[in-house]
């Protein structure tokens, strides 16, 4: 079954993180979120070090920094030397999620953050890895991880 959350009750949901200190937005386009979207945002939003969301209707992007000051935007590059960050691109339709960029110059939180992506996972989503620059993390995760649905 299909779930899409309406915008306003997204916000609702996300009221309590938002209080509890972690910039979590949603962009103004979007009109309606997938639930399993919205749980992701909230599982990773329970990381002592993720301090921004942001939400759009492709994509979810988080981090412990963000670049820009009119237009803020969390911070997943790869080696960066700080900010530990994951960007996860989705669609809905088609169910699935892909891990498009992560960093974390402290060891460990980036499978912090993978643990929180697929905690609940939906078992009719599949997760894919399109581009690994990693030099074996991936691996680590999909051994791991057997029980998702990884498209290769």
């Amino acid at each position: 079954m299909k779930q899409l959350i309406p915008r306003k009750e997204v916000e609702n949901q996300l009221l309590p993180i938002i209080n509890n200190g972690t910039n979590i937005w949603i962009i103004h386009r979007v009109k309606e979120l997938p639930i399993e979207i919205l749980n992701i945002a909230i599982n990773l939003s329970k990381l002592d070090f993720i301090k921004y969301i942001k939400l759009t209707d492709t994509e979810i992007v988080a981090s412990s920094e963000v670049k820009g000051s009119k237009v803020k935007n969390p911070i997943s590059t790869m080696n960066h030397p700080s900010a530990i960050g994951i960007t996860i691109l989705f669609d809905f339709k088609y169910k699935y999620i892909d891990f498009y960029e992560i960093n974390s110059p402290i060891k460990g939180n980036g499978s912090k953050m993978v643990d929180a992506v697929f905690t609940d996972f939906p078992k009719d989503w599949q997760a894919t890895v399109v581009m690994d620059w990693s030099e074996g993390f991936w691996e680590k995760m999909k051994d791991k991880y057997k029980n998702i649905d990884w498209m290769t």
